[in-house]
């Protein structure tokens, strides 16, 4: 693996945002008129894909753009407070020193991304950032880490993917990538695989 390709999970995996987005999408869902959702139920939900198609479980039909940007503008808001997990920032330096090509594959759409990036100080550190809305199926299918996979010019079966969730886990295995759970951030589910229980433990792990 000495000088694979390393793609994060981004919202719980680089950053904290497992209260922002949640609340961002509770508090768009209740002004939309939707039912009122714990943030347990929003995090249960992304495995459906992006935003859009969260919204349309809880609110029983598709989004408008005007719906979108509420939420957008609600996710803004909360941005400021968004920051990388200790030891993700020096984590991606000794990667990039040791010369791995780094990218992200997050399930959140191209302006989510961009905005926490931006608000946790980890833009332009990532050769390669792929969203989920540009790619047709969401995780587990392996569409967006294979992408990222391309446009970092390396074969997946040469990649790490590392994610905190079981379904970052699966869409490592489907696209033949090594997966590491990043288990860091909040509690989850006993892996049988690689366990990252800090950012640090990822450079022993590769």
């Amino acid at each position: 693996m000495t000088g694979g390709a390393v793609v994060f999970d981004l919202d719980g995996t680089l950053v904290d945002t497992m209260t922002v987005v949640p609340d961002a999408y509770a508090g768009t869902v209740r002004a939309l008129g939707g039912p009122d959702v714990t943030p347990e139920q929003v995090v249960a939900a992304w495995r459906l894909g992006s935003t859009p198609a969260v919204l349309a479980h809880f609110l029983g039909r598709p989004p408008t753009a005007e719906d979108l940007e509420h939420f957008h503008r609600r996710l803004d808001a909360a941005a400021a407070t968004v920051r990388p997990f200790p030891g993700v920032v020096e984590l991606l330096g000794d990667l990039a020193r040791a010369g791995r090509p780094l990218g992200v594959f997050t399930g959140a759409t191209r302006r989510a991304a961009t905005m926490m990036l931006g608000a946790a100080g980890l833009t332009g550190l990532f050769a390669v950032v792929v969203c989920g809305d540009e790619v047709g199926r969401a995780k587990p299918a392996p569409d967006g880490l294979e992408l990222a996979c391309r446009l970092l010019g390396v074969r997946a079966a040469d990649a790490v993917y590392v994610g905190d969730a079981e379904t970052d886990l699966q869409c490592a295995r489907r696209a033949g990538a090594r997966a590491v759970h990043a288990s860091w951030g909040l509690p989850t589910a006993p892996y049988p695989g690689p366990v990252a229980r800090h950012p640090r433990d990822v450079l022993a792990l590769l």
